[in-house]
């Protein structure tokens, strides 16, 4: 069996959750002796008979036309969260296009079948659920200690960690209000992706806040960040879900992550999920006080995040491809 691995040209320029989910694959599809190629475009693979596409990005439909006009079988990794009113925000015919002509349509959640099934008018029998994973190896991390990085500031006692994308979505201007509410630090993590979002954030006149820029994903650095944290917080106006958030998850961190996605579909019974789309700043900074007077709240428990390690979410992506082959 030998699948290419394909996406949109720049998606590599501000490498996010959907990145991690190609390397991710990438890795442990190797793993189960299955053969992977990236798509190159100086070089095209013509040999693999399966293509899986990741995103429905503008102007994706034209790549995945061709590959059906050379019949290719065609599996899209849809990363969608699109409701009856978000749908003006999209261009829903190039996207409903795209996934229609697609064999199979890979979706992170139950949730995301129903929701992409109804709004879209596509047939449930397209979807299959793939839920995204963390490196098993991290719940080894869970009681290990790591040195502080130098750049927090030695009086600050503890801090909040974000580790998402700087843009309107992932809510960085809500939640630094909400920390200054609650009279707490806060560590920004990610690549700038809109730049003008990163400017009206104001981080020059705040020193409870440090934007630490990108962190390559299982450092020293990485881990270092996570573990000394008091809590990790995603207050996006939706996931589908964090991918570092399942990351803290498995560490062990106490979590305040919105409950707009499906997120409730990994992280269970935690009573510490924010209105992220609503985005009242009394809301989250009222969590962010529970959690620090007891981190029992947010807390996963273990039996619910083992579930989801990269070594037992592939199964059910190697399953789609049986299905093709």
């Amino acid at each position: 069996m030998e699948i290419v691995l394909a996406t949109y040209p720049w998606a590599y320029f501000t490498p996010g959750g959907g990145e991690i989910q190609i390397e991710m694959l990438n890795k442990y599809l190797k793993k189960k002796n299955i053969s992977i190629h990236k798509f190159d475009t100086w070089s095209p693979q013509t040999k693999p008979n399966i293509y899986h596409f990741f995103s429905c990005m503008g102007g994706s439909i034209d790549f995945c036309n061709y590959l059906k006009s050379i019949d290719k079988k065609l599996i899209v990794s849809a990363s969608l969260w699109i409701t009856k009113d978000t749908l003006y925000k999209y261009n829903i015919d190039q996207i409903k296009s795209q996934l229609l002509i697609a064999d199979r349509i890979i979706v992170n959640s139950k949730k995301e079948k129903d929701l992409l099934s109804e709004v879209l008018e596509i047939n449930h029998s397209k979807f299959r659920v793939v839920y995204n994973g963390f490196e098993p190896d991290l719940l080894k991390y869970r009681s290990k200690q790591f040195k502080r990085s130098s750049r927090i500031p030695s009086n600050w006692e503890d801090y909040i960690l974000c580790i998402a994308n700087i843009e309107p979505r992932k809510n960085q201007k809500i939640l630094i209000d909400a920390c200054r509410i609650s009279k707490k630090k806060l560590i920004l993590v990610g690549h700038i992706r809109d730049k003008d979002y990163f400017t009206s954030l104001e981080l020059d006149s705040n020193n409870s806040v440090i934007y630490y820029g990108s962190v390559e994903n299982h450092s020293n650095e990485f881990f270092s960040l996570l573990l000394n944290a008091k809590c990790f917080v995603l207050a996006s106006t939706l996931e589908t879900p964090g991918l570092a958030a399942l990351e803290a998850a498995a560490l062990g961190i106490p979590l305040i992550i919105t409950s707009e996605g499906c997120s409730k579909e990994y992280f269970g019974n935690i009573d510490t999920y924010y209105d992220g789309k609503r985005g009242d700043v009394k809301e989250l900074s009222d969590l962010i006080k529970k959690v620090f007077l007891n981190q029992n709240y947010g807390f996963v428990e273990f039996e619910q995040i083992k579930k989801f390690s990269w070594d037992k979410c592939i199964d059910n992506q190697i399953l789609v491809y049986e299905e093709l082959f």
